[in-house]
């Protein structure tokens, strides 16, 4: 595979800073859903089981988020520092087809599929 062109790597830094965004708002959002900040009230009775799992579960979704705003800002570096769409692993280009479904993605599908099954 070759190099993407000037133009491929605007597009993909165009649709990193469009998942910033959006992932800045969820974040955002789910923020205040935990927190309370939008009239929910946490139930400290200990009856209010539902009220404490939406908030574990929207602090869970906040850490997911933040994971991929990691993520794709270093993609951005990456694309700024010119070793976007390289693997990190094998240095082989990345298939355009991940690189679609995963702007920020920092592997070829083998190198991550090796990084994951050594996670389990």
């Amino acid at each position: 595979m070759k190099r993407l062109s000037a133009k491929e790597l605007e597009e993909h830094a165009t649709r990193l800073r469009t998942m910033l965004s959006i992932l800045s708002s969820d974040i955002d959002r789910l923020e205040e859903e935990a927190i309370g900040e939008k009239g929910i009230q946490i139930d400290t009775s200990g009856e209010g089981g539902t009220d404490s799992y939406s908030q574990e579960f929207s602090l869970e979704l906040i850490q997911r988020d933040e994971s991929t705003v990691r993520e794709v800002l270093e993609a951005l570096d990456r694309v700024k520092n010119g070793s976007y769409g390289f693997c990190e692993g094998c240095q082989v280009a990345i298939g355009k087809e991940r690189l679609k479904h995963v702007p920020h993605g920092r592997n070829c599908i083998d190198c991550q599929r090796k990084e994951e099954e050594g996670r389990s």
